[in-house]
């Protein structure tokens, strides 16, 4: 065959990748740019779409994270206040109000302490012993400030008369003072 043949295509050289795209039949200088076009719209479509969800979800995901905080910091302070009224020992029954007296809102510990002087002197003469453990508890409302906590819990007392298995479901009603989850109501439930 002669060397200037018009029909004669040299191959590439080793190494030569220059050649070898511009002898590539499906891919010509104009489609490898409106490819390359192509995909840079669509990266910049993504990237906006990406940066638009962040942007949106955000805010939300920052409402969830603290409403989960508050839900927590709810349940933390119901449960304590029922482990606080659960457990105690008739000898040394005064630390009680000391306990529970700062768990209690103002308006509820007047309540508290107002009913419970009487209860105090009960315990002390039947020799009254109690312990008490929560089973469980759930979130049944909480907003910016108040909250109302389900607590189901158990206590085994022993007293001068008997020992006996209680089991307690209240419903905690909690009020945020400055910044601090409060019981301000408990009611037994069925």
């Amino acid at each position: 065959m002669p060397e200037n043949d018009a029909t004669h295509t040299p191959a590439p050289e080793p190494g030569n990748d220059e050649a070898a795209e511009s002898n590539a039949p499906w891919m010509s200088p104009a489609l490898s740019w409106a490819v390359t076009g192509v995909a840079a719209v669509v990266a910049v479509g993504a990237l906006a779409v990406v940066v638009a969800q962040l942007l949106v979800l955000r805010p939300a995901v920052a409402d969830i994270e603290d409403e989960t905080q508050a839900r927590g910091a709810v349940v933390r302070a119901a449960e304590r206040f029922t482990v606080e009224v659960n457990n105690y020992d008739a000898s040394d029954v005064g630390t009680l109000k000391e306990r529970v007296g700062p768990l209690l809102t103002t308006r509820f510990r007047t309540d508290f302490e107002k009913s419970i002087d009487d209860l105090l002197v009960q315990i002390e003469e039947a020799k009254l012993t109690s312990e008490g453990e929560v089973l469980k508890s759930a979130v049944a409302s909480v907003d910016a400030d108040s909250a109302t906590v389900l607590v189901v819990a158990d206590a085994s007392t022993e007293s001068v008369f008997d020992r006996r298995a209680r089991h307690f479901r209240w419903e905690i009603e909690l009020d945020k003072v400055d910044g601090e989850w409060l019981v301000d109501n408990f009611t037994p439930v069925a």
